[in-house]
């Protein structure tokens, strides 16, 4: 058996450590609703990038999401659309690092950003499609 050094082995390794790269999170930039894929700024050039730091599908968050959602699979559900956004705003308010260039959204605040994912539904959706992706938190990205 070939002997490895410890170093060599951590290295290597490091690729499978999703916990640790869902936990630091990911840049989403945002798209203009209704185009195709069209980049959004909040500035009319392209220097202020509409971002918003999420964490990833391996989080302790999502997690902890995920095993909630599994336990009331099969129940009904009787929320009407407003609890069920209103439940999504305050899971992606957690799921939210930072946020970048975002009028009035500067922070990430927990009520500001429950504000903003309840106000903003196409931001709900983005940030859910970009958290569903793995590929997000595990390859190399945006510099932050």
């Amino acid at each position: 058996m070939m002997k490895i050094a410890k170093d060599e082995n951590t290295n290597i390794l490091q690729m499978f450590d999703t916990e640790s790269a869902s936990e630091s999170g990911s840049w989403l930039h945002l798209t203009k609703p209704g185009t195709d894929g069209d980049l959004a700024y909040a500035d009319k050039g392209t220097t202020k990038p509409l971002r918003i730091k999420l964490k990833g599908p391996d989080s302790g968050t999502w997690t902890s999401f995920q095993r909630k959602a599994m336990k009331a699979s099969g129940k009904k559900d009787s929320r009407t659309s407003k609890e069920i956004a209103r439940e999504d705003a305050n899971l992606f308010s957690r799921m939210t690092l930072e946020t970048e260039n975002i009028p009035g959204y500067e922070s990430a605040a927990e009520a500001a950003l429950i504000d903003m994912y309840i106000k903003y539904k196409d931001i709900r959706i983005q940030a859910l499609k970009w958290v569903m992706n793995q590929e997000n938190f595990t390859q190399p990205g945006e510099s932050d």
